[in-house]
């Protein structure tokens, strides 16, 4: 609800709609904290009360009528890029990927050779497991997968090799 009115005619009749835009600009000023509760409930029973533009327009006078500009976003750093000697440059390195634990691949290979070899290699596949997975927690690599995978297929190799070898004595 600016100054102009439409038609220019403060004396002109206020509409349902008009009544409902006065509110909302009332609804929005006290959720931005610009009225206190009792001023926002007096004025939308006046604006609810209204009869005409010049009823409405003391009652938002005051606020805000529509988007309220922001300020535009500070600018982002650009990295530095410093001369090394007279006509060369360089540019920050990018950042290096995290290695993978040889101890977790050992333990994956170990692990797919298992059933190869009648369960050779299901004891050190676990055995791998275990460093690898002792390596990615204190030492910050990948592979954390590698091992899971070894220690399960390793354990199951185990488990059946056991089953085996109960099933062979109770026979």
């Amino acid at each position: 609800m600016s100054q102009n009115w439409p038609g220019g005619h403060s004396f002109m009749r206020a509409s349902d709609a008009d009544r409902e835009r006065a509110a909302d600009v009332l609804k929005a000023a006290f959720a931005e904290g610009r009225l206190r509760k009792d001023e926002y409930d007096a004025r939308l029973t006046r604006v609810h009360q209204a009869a005409t533009y010049a009823d409405i327009q003391p009652l938002v006078a005051d606020l805000p009528q529509g988007p309220v500009p922001m300020p535009a976003p500070a600018p982002q750093p650009v990295p530095y890029v410093r001369p090394v000697q007279p006509g060369y440059w360089t540019v920050p390195a990018p950042t290096v990927p995290r290695p993978t634990s040889g101890a977790a691949v050992a333990a994956l290979v170990f692990a797919v050779l298992t059933p190869l070899t009648w369960g050779l290699f299901a004891l050190p596949a676990v055995v791998t497991g275990h460093i690898a997975r002792s390596d990615i927690r204190s030492h910050g690599k990948q592979g954390d997968g590698y091992a899971t995978a070894g220690l399960v297929l390793g354990y199951l190799g185990v488990g059946l090799w056991t089953l085996v070898i109960l099933v062979g004595i109770a026979s």
